[in-house]
């Protein structure tokens, strides 16, 4: 009758064993839960300013194709001056 208390007492002890692993892996995996969100949440936030930084990167490239180069203020320039031309021959005319 003594071995049966003294199985009974190890398998309690090994039970409560792992009733406490079990509350310690069930708190780290609240912790763990609670850090993804956190992440997820920073991750939002740097994905938000990434996409704020490229709008403002290609803005800036537009600002720059908009200056353009030489060749594209030449044509402009060109363009104005037959128009230039075209509305003085009217005058012209109706002079």
């Amino acid at each position: 009758m003594n071995t049966f208390f003294e199985t009974l007492g190890a398998v309690e002890k090994r039970v409560q064993l792992l009733i406490e692993r079990l509350n310690y892996q069930r708190s780290e995996n609240q912790a763990l839960r609670l850090e993804i969100e956190q992440l997820k949440r920073a991750l939002l936030v740097k994905e938000e300013a990434l996409g704020i930084s490229q709008k403002k990167l290609q803005e800036a490239n537009r600002s720059a194709s908009d200056k353009g180069n030489p060749l594209d203020k030449t044509d402009v320039e060109n363009k104005i001056d037959r128009l230039v031309k075209e509305i003085q021959s009217c005058i012209d005319t109706l002079d």
